[in-house]
Parts: C-alpha cells; structure tokens; sequence
C-alpha cells in the first residue's frame, strides 16, 4: 500500500516537474511518508523512476506479447499493437515526455542527467518492445503479406510515427481519437501514401 502510494506521488512529481528538477523530498511529502519508509522500497531517485518506468510498462508489454502470439494475420496483429501503443502513450504521455527527454536530450532546456549506462538500462526496454513489432513484420513477409523490407527500420519507424502523433498532440484519451488514429497510423504504414 505505502510502496504503491510512493510510486503514485513520484509519477506525479517526476510527470509535472522532470527527472532533473524532482526531488524525493517532494515525492515524500505528496505521499504523506517518511523518508526511511521510501528507502525501504528504493535505493535512490534512479531506482525509483526505473520502477515506475518499468511497472508501467509491464501490462503493456504483456498485451504486446499476448498480440505478437495469436493465430491470425500478421496485418491484423500490427493493427491491434499500434492500438495498444496509442493507449500506452497516451495513458502515460506526461512520463513518457521526461524519459524521451533523459534518453535523448528532447524537450526541455535542462540537459539530460542520465549516464551512458542509465541510458543503456532503459534502452534495453524499448528494444524489448520494437523487438515484438519485428517479429510481427517478419511473420507478415513469411506470410507473404509484407514486403521484404528491413524490419529493424520499419519497427522503429512505426514506433517513431506512434510516439510522435501522441506528443504532439494529434491523439486525444477517448475511445474515438484512439480509433481514428490507430486506423490512419495502421493504413499510412501498411498501405503508404502514393497511388498503386
């Protein structure tokens, strides 16, 4: 219960103030504990964004896989993954933000206080992530219904393209936005933009 109230107050924290500029003392006070109450649970501010990063992610990335090894069509599985990344990114878009912001340097003036080695650990996440849109797009060319293409670049990209139309705003939280866009996304993607 305290450790989930913890996580509750830093996702607040780390979402309206950054990595850089959260405090854990502030973390502390939104969820009403002592200090020695949230160094029981996590070592450092690192230890606890990590958690939070990766306790989010978990049911997303459970859903991915679940998509990745169902017996249908490899195009109706990259539609429904798009789905689920729109959800994810826009149910955590706030986060999100200040973790592209520590990997890449994107978004705010302050620079990144990540080292090479945190960037690494949270790296390793996504690849985990852009490595089931791969085998998607793979079992879409042994199925005859993908282009030979290379798949590491079109995951990425797919990704980029997922990531990018929620952080500028072109995705709204509701049920028809979230369609609207996976639909669009799903056909650009699969389908391109010039005449055939």
């Amino acid at each position: 219960m305290k450790r989930q109230q913890i996580l509750e107050a830093a996702y607040t924290i780390f979402s309206r103030k950054g990595y850089h500029r959260a405090t854990v003392d502030e973390i502390i006070a939104l969820a009403d504990t002592g200090k020695g109450t949230v160094y029981k649970y996590f070592v450092n501010k690192e230890q606890l964004f990590y958690t939070l990063i990766k306790e989010r992610s978990a049911n997303f990335e459970a859903e991915l896989k679940e998509i990745s090894v169902l017996t249908e069509p490899a195009l109706n599985k990259v539609k429904k993954a798009i789905r689920i990344f729109l959800e994810f990114y826009i149910a955590n878009a706030d986060l999100w933000r200040v973790l592209m912001h520590e990997m890449r340097g994107l978004g705010h003036e302050e620079p990144s206080n990540f080292t090479e080695a945190q960037r690494e650990k949270y790296r390793e996440r996504f690849v985990h992530t852009i490595g089931i849109l791969q085998a998607i797009l793979q079992e879409g060319i042994e199925q005859g219904t993908i282009r030979n293409c290379d798949i590491h670049k079109a995951a990425h990209g797919l990704f980029s393209v997922i990531v990018m139309m929620v952080f500028q705003g072109f995705v709204e939280d509701s049920r028809e936005s979230i369609d609207t866009a996976a639909n669009s996304i799903a056909d650009i993607f699969l389908y391109g933009v010039a005449r055939h």
